[in-house]
């Protein structure tokens, strides 16, 4: 939402001022003209995908090549994110396989604990 807002500010808001620089009026249209184009979709998600990189600034220098290079950006980025997602779970699996392997070894000591401290112990308990 917050890219929406940057980025459709200028067609949205109509700003006048006065001869000395200063600011007259500010009005939002309300019939809808130009608030909806194909390339505000582009921007926004242009601006969200460049953002994660650090770089803010829209593609103003637009020819044919350029929607290419974005196309082929997002998915170069989408898989990527899945590839490290699958990175993710499958640390996530080698950790859980350790601490499986490491819990039956405790609950074994802790088993062999119990079972020598019975042992231990005379059949008759002790008198009250």
């Amino acid at each position: 939402m917050a890219s929406w807002s940057l980025l459709s500010t200028d067609s949205q808001v109509y700003w006048y001022y006065k001869s000395d620089g200063s600011l007259f009026n500010a009005t939002v249209p309300r019939t809808g003209t130009n608030l909806w184009t194909w390339h505000l979709l582009r921007n926004v998600t242009n601006y969200g995908v460049w953002k994660i990189f650090g770089q803010v600034e829209t593609i103003t220098d637009i020819d044919a090549y350029s929607y290419v290079a974005f196309v082929l950006d997002i998915i170069f980025i989408a898989i990527a994110n899945v590839l490290l997602l699958n990175v993710l779970v499958a640390l996530f699996n080698v950790t859980i396989r350790d601490v499986e392997e490491r819990s039956k070894q405790v609950w074994g000591y802790e088993r062999y604990l119990i079972i020598n401290e019975y042992r231990d112990k005379p059949s008759i308990p002790p008198p009250v």
